[in-house]
C-alpha cells in the first residue's frame, strides 16, 4: 500500500489537532478546576476571616485544615503573631485599667490633705508638712505605675522579692487610709502585735493592703472602724464591719469589673478592679485571698503567704 505523500499527513494531523484541541483545553479547565477550587475556597475563607478582624475582636484566628499544606503553615504563623498582638493589647488594656484604680487612693490623698489644711489659716510649718505628704503621694504615684506596669508585662516574673516586715508595710497603709477613712467618718486601726517578716515584693503587697482597706471603706458605715492585723504564718487581715458579702459572691468579687454591695453612692463609683488586683498579686506571691464572714458582722479578707526560707545558719 503506498504511503501517503507528507502533505496529507500533516493535513490529517491538523484535522485531528483541530478536532482534539477544544476537548483538550476543555478537560484541562475541567481538571484545573477540580484541583484548584478547594484551594481558592480555602483562600476565600482565609480573607473573609481576615477581614472580621478588627481591634475589637481580636479573637478571631485564621483557619487552618488538617492537609498541613503551605496556605495551613502560612495561616499556622499568622495566628501565632496575632495571639501575641492580642496578648500584647490585653496587657496594655489591664495597665491602663489598673494605673486608673489604684491612682484613686493616692490622689484622694492629696485632695484630703489639700482640703484640710484650706479650712483655716494656717502657718508656714504646716503647710510646708502638707507639701511633704503630697510630694510622698506624688512618689507613691510613680511606684504605683511602675509596679503594675512591670505586672502588666511580666506577671508574676514582675515581682521582686524581698525579705520585708509586713507590719510595716500595714502600718504606712493604715497611716495613708486615715485621711481618706476620717473624710468619710470611718475609723482605721492597725491591731498591736510583733514584725512578722515575709519574702514579698514590698511595693505589691502595699497595692494589696491599700486596695483591701479602700475597700473595707467603701463598704462601711459611718462611725464604724476598719481593723487591720498581720499574723504569723504570714498574714494579713482587714475587717470591716460593713453589710458583708453572700456566699454567692464571695467568689465573683475578685473577678475584673466585678462588684459587691455597697453602703452608700460613693461606694458604687468603683471599677470593680481592686479586688481582681488583689488576687492577681497575691496569686503571683504563690498564697491565697478569701473573704469570710467577721464575728459580730461585716466581712474579713485574709491574705495568706508563703512563710519566709529561713536565714542560713
Amino acid at each position: 500500500m503506498p504511503e501517503d505523500p507528507p502533505g496529507e499527513i500533516i493535513a490529517q494531523c491538523a484535522i485531528a489537532l483541530v478536532i482534539s484541541a477544544p476537548f483538550g483545553v476543555v478537560l484541562s479547565v475541567m481538571v484545573g478546576r477540580r484541583l484548584t477550587t478547594p484551594t481558592t475556597a480555602r483562600l476565600d475563607e482565609v480573607i473573609d476571616s481576615a477581614k472580621r478582624m478588627t481591634g475589637e475582636r481580636l479573637d478571631e484566628r485564621l483557619p487552618v485544615s488538617p492537609t498541613g499544606d503551605p496556605l495551613d503553615r502560612l495561616s499556622v504563623a499568622l495566628n501565632d503573631v496575632l495571639a501575641r498582638v492580642q496578648r500584647g493589647v490585653a496587657a496594655q488594656q489591664q495597665f491602663a485599667a489598673d494605673a486608673s484604680h489604684e491612682l484613686r487612693t493616692p490622689l484622694a490623698v492629696i485632695s484630703a490633705n489639700l482640703e484640710v489644711a484650706r479650712r483655716k489659716p494656717r502657718d508656714a510649718a504646716h503647710w510646708e508638712h502638707v507639701a511633704d505628704g503630697t510630694l510622698a503621694e506624688v512618689h507613691r504615684m510613680h511606684v504605683l505605675v511602675d509596679k503594675l506596669l512591670q505586672l502588666s508585662r511580666a506577671g508574676a516574673a514582675g515581682l521582686h522579692h524581698e525579705r520585708t516586715d509586713l507590719r510595716t508595710l500595714a502600718g504606712t497603709a493604715v497611716e495613708r487610709a486615715t485621711s481618706v477613712g476620717k473624710d468619710r467618718g470611718i475609723t482605721i486601726e492597725l491591731a498591736p502585735g510583733r514584725p512578722v517578716p515575709a519574702e514579698v515584693d514590698p511595693d505589691a503587697v502595699g497595692i494589696v493592703i491599700d486596695n483591701l482597706i479602700r475597700n473595707a471603706i467603701d463598704h462601711s458605715p459611718p462611725n464604724q472602724t476598719v481593723t487591720v492585723s498581720v499574723g504569723t504564718g504570714p498574714s494579713i487581715v482587714v475587717e470591716d464591719r460593713g453589710p458583708g458579702v453572700p456566699d454567692e459572691l464571695r467568689r465573683r468579687i475578685f473577678e475584673p469589673f466585678a462588684r459587691g454591695r455597697t453602703t452608700d453612692r460613693a461606694a458604687g463609683s468603683g471599677l470593680g478592679l481592686g479586688l481582681a488586683i488583689c488576687r492577681r498579686i497575691v496569686d503571683g506571691h504563690g498564697g491565697t485571698v478569701d473573704v469570710e464572714d467577721r464575728s459580730g458582722g461585716g466581712a474579713r479578707f485574709v491574705v495568706r503567704l508563703p512563710p519566709p526560707e529561713s536565714p542560713p545558719a
